[in-house]
């Protein structure tokens, strides 16, 4: 589990495996569903370990890979929310 924020107590790592030679990763943090209004393509639903969690796009950042916990789960069946989601931040 990721060392995080009550608001954000999970982060999605979405840095491809193939770039693993660096010290960093780029990550999303997921949200508390209450933390504030989301956007329709913007912050899909993610659920973890059976909860619901915003994807909180904006912040999208970069940390170092020691910083990561163990991975929980793979976030893989929401592949296409996840580009959506990027692609209209960046486009």
């Amino acid at each position: 589990m990721p060392r995080s924020s009550k608001r954000a107590p999970y982060l999605l790592e979405i840095q491809s495996n193939l770039i693993d030679a660096v010290t960093t990763c780029v990550i999303i943090p997921l949200v508390l569903p209450d933390s504030f209004i989301p956007a329709k393509i913007l912050n899909p639903t993610i659920p973890v370990l059976g909860e619901p969690y915003l994807l909180c796009t904006a912040e999208i950042t970069a940390i170092l890979r020691s910083r990561l916990g163990q991975p929980i789960l793979s976030a893989a069946p929401y592949r296409a929310e996840i580009i959506a989601a990027i692609d209209r931040l960046l486009v």
